[in-house]
């Protein structure tokens, strides 16, 4: 009996060390998956002039890392520039790669006025973009045309970007990509839709577009016909937000 007892004891003994090691194994794998998963942000750095005189090249310059990482494999980096509140007409320049995590660009800007430069980088599944002010000319000059009774519109706190492919061929399924911010932080649980119309058409089509994470909304559609196509992508929340803005899509056959 005292053998039998004893063995029952070995045995029994066995049976929980082997469940403390393997309840320290899944708590090792369960942190080590954690790790893995655990994604870091995108930071990007955007250098622009302060103030400079019409006329003057300016040089725009995005530096993307990712933690300790200089990000050279961006998908994408584009610098928007707009005037104070004309944002429908802005122009988009894409940037060179100069290496080391380092993208750059250079425009003339002709007219006095404040201005806005946004970089918009989409790299390793993350986009963010940033976005400086830029004082062109003499800021006595801009401040005599506001007390002048000029009035200005209103600059929105909400960035929206659009990703499509380079090329949309008719007939085929397209996804179109929204990302948004508000105030330099992503923009999430918003109502975003689509709205898609052929120049020259009345009749629009309205998609749908669903989060698939923080401030990244995508929908898909296709285009019947080629030609040109007017792309507005509203946006709608909760707290009263209702901003929209408008691409330009040409679509071959």
């Amino acid at each position: 009996m005292n053998k039998l007892g004893s063995w029952v004891s070995i045995v029994s003994i066995s049976m929980v060390l082997a469940a403390c090691g393997q309840d320290s194994t899944n708590e090792t794998e369960n942190a080590t998956t954690a790790e893995e998963t655990q994604v870091e942000t995108l930071d990007v750095e955007l250098d622009t002039p302060e103030e400079a005189e019409a006329g003057d090249t300016l040089t725009l310059t995005a530096t993307v890392t990712q933690g300790d990482d200089k990000v050279d494999d961006a998908d994408e980096v584009m610098f928007e520039i707009w005037k104070e509140g004309s944002k429908d007409d802005s122009e988009k320049i894409e940037a060179s790669n100069d290496g080391e995590g380092v993208y750059s660009a250079e425009k003339v800007i002709e007219n006095e006025g404040k201005y806005f430069v946004q970089s918009h980088v989409t790299a390793r599944d993350l986009h963010t973009m940033p976005k400086n002010e830029i004082v062109i000319g003499s800021e006595s000059e801009e401040k005599a045309t506001s007390e002048s009774g000029h009035e200005h519109k209103h600059e929105s706190d909400v960035s929206i970007h659009l990703l499509k492919p380079d090329e949309i061929k008719a007939n085929q399924d397209v996804d179109l990509m929204v990302h948004l911010q508000k105030n330099d932080t992503v923009l999430s649980d918003a109502n975003v839709r689509f709205e898609i119309s052929k120049e020259g058409e009345e009749n629009a089509e309205w998609v749908d577009a669903e989060e698939m994470k923080d401030g990244e909304y995508e929908g898909s559609t296709s285009f019947k016909e080629a030609g040109d196509y007017t792309v507005t992508i509203h946006v709608e929340n909760d707290e009263g937000l209702h901003e929209h803005t408008e691409e330009r899509v040409t679509v071959t056959e």
